[in-house]
């Protein structure tokens, strides 16, 4: 990318997602502004070639964000709704505030990470035009988020769906000695690995179009009983017993992604730690 072509890309949200997409996109030749709620994480955040901010967005208030977003060709809500966490939390409302700063400061695009829990309880083959019936109270947010987003015309909107993410540090796997059973062991699994999320990211980035919504699931769906009984051999931990009853059945397609986008998932078997 040469020096007169550089974009400028800005990550709000700078986490277990967005601090390595930073490092990708700053090798990859973007320059790149990445933010983050705390101060110790700053250091972090610089030591990937991109210049770091302290936002902070509330339901009522966003503080750093205007300085933030000044000039950036492209910005990444990489932000989690945290509604699990804080079940009273209004993530559409943050997600409001940060619209109202986008059009002051002229942003013309915005890549929103959503989730596939805005397709509820859907069963069958899920694509981007299934309807979005979430039942979780996040999923039924990120559904709020997606319409705010979408209905804005002063820039351009595209949208990613991902599935459950695995990758460093972060494994269902390991959360099975918890568990006292596994649910829905004829479901399918519906994850996708931080690489190719990263990847699909930076497609997204490179191929933006106004109005897309992509799936990020990678194209490998065993059975959960059959995924957690050789995941557990992997790790060497206990599997608690599946309980034996018929749950949500569904295969989420990344085909749309994989047509539009070129997008080749590097890790197409999901039977890995890292």
């Amino acid at each position: 990318m040469s020096v007169e072509n550089k974009k400028t890309i800005g990550i709000l949200g700078c986490g277990w997602l967005g601090l390595p997409l930073a490092q990708q996109l700053v090798e990859e030749g973007y320059i790149v502004r990445g933010s983050t709620t705390q101060v110790s994480k700053l250091e972090k955040i610089t030591k990937t070639g991109a210049r770091a901010f302290i936002v902070q967005c509330e339901e009522d208030k966003c503080t750093g964000l205007a300085t933030f977003l000044r000039q950036i060709d492209c910005l990444v809500i990489a932000l989690p709704p945290g509604v699990r966490a804080n079940p009273a939390r209004r993530f559409d409302l943050v997600i409001q505030n940060i619209q109202k700063e986008i059009i002051a400061q002229g942003v013309q695009k915005v890549l929103f990470i959503s989730s596939t829990a805005v397709y509820g309880e859907a069963e069958g083959t899920i694509v981007e035009t299934t309807p979005t019936v979430a039942v979780s109270s996040s999923g039924k947010q990120l559904v709020q988020c997606e319409q705010i987003l979408q209905k804005g015309t002063a820039y351009d909107t595209s949208i990613i769906r991902f599935g459950g993410l695995i990758g460093p540090d972060r494994h269902p796997v390991f959360s099975l000695a918890k568990r006292a059973q596994i649910d829905n062991p004829e479901g399918k699994i519906n994850f996708i690995h931080l690489d190719d999320c990263i990847e699909l990211i930076k497609r997204c980035i490179q191929f933006f179009q106004n109005g897309s919504i992509y799936n990020g699931v990678s194209p490998y769906h065993p059975t959960r009983i059959d995924y957690y009984t050789e995941m557990a051999k992997k790790a060497a931990v206990p599997l608690p017993p599946f309980r034996k009853q018929r749950g949500i059945i569904r295969t989420i397609s990344s085909q749309k992604a994989e047509k539009n986008l070129g997008i080749r998932f590097v890790v197409e078997n999901l039977l890995t730690l890292n």
